[in-house]
């Protein structure tokens, strides 16, 4: 009778155990296809491909799913339109008080961004005053709120690194060059025509 009892428990205690690990099982496979059909929103700084002394602010969705709402909170008031290279180039910069960082964005697509012309280095080193700014950003997939990310908007990461311009740019860069050489040779090669036979006309 007592080896009839050890028996049930066990076989009971097995149940148990095959349960909850079949429970935790569904649960990681269903996190695991939600995450991967949920947004994934990120934010940082880079150069601009196109122009190169530039740094932006981008915003963009890396996951697979529409986010929707963002709200941004800054950690203090950001500065933008912070030009300048150079000590002796820069300018007064000014407190962002509008774009998407300030009005929101009602919905990201999957691979869409929102990219911000924030400024150049010198021009932002002096506004941010040596001082990086936390831009948490809230969101939601469908009707759920989505875990908040906080991303940082800093430019001493960028001290005495190459703004490479895209292979793009130097392309258009060449093209451009080229058409303004071939631009000189035909006048110099109407003023030589002009010298040699006076008589041929425009």
């Amino acid at each position: 009778m007592d080896s009839m009892l050890f028996l049930t428990i066990v076989a009971a205690a097995a149940a148990s155990l095959s349960a909850v690990a079949a429970s935790v099982y569904t649960w990681l496979t269903f996190r695991l296809v939600r995450s991967q059909a949920e947004p994934n929103v990120i934010v940082y700084v880079r150069h601009d491909e196109s122009r190169p002394s530039i740094l932006q602010i981008v915003v963009e969705n890396i996951g697979r799913g529409l986010a929707s709402d963002l709200r941004f909170e800054a950690s203090r008031p950001i500065p933008t339109h912070a030009w300048g290279t150079t000590e002796r180039e820069i300018r007064p910069a000014k407190m962002m008080a509008e774009g998407p960082l300030i009005a929101g964005i009602p919905t990201l697509a999957p691979g869409d961004s929102r990219k911000i012309s924030w400024g150049q280095y010198a021009g932002l080193e002096k506004a941010l005053d040596g001082n990086a700014i936390l831009l948490t950003c809230r969101y939601k997939h469908g009707a759920r709120e989505v875990r908040p990310v906080v991303g940082t908007l800093e430019i001493k990461s960028f001290a005495g690194t190459d703004a490479v311009e895209s292979e793009g740019r130097r392309i258009i860069k060449q093209l451009e060059r080229i058409a303004e050489s071939e631009e000189a040779l035909l006048k110099l090669f109407d003023t030589v025509v002009r010298r040699v036979w006076p008589q041929v006309r425009a």
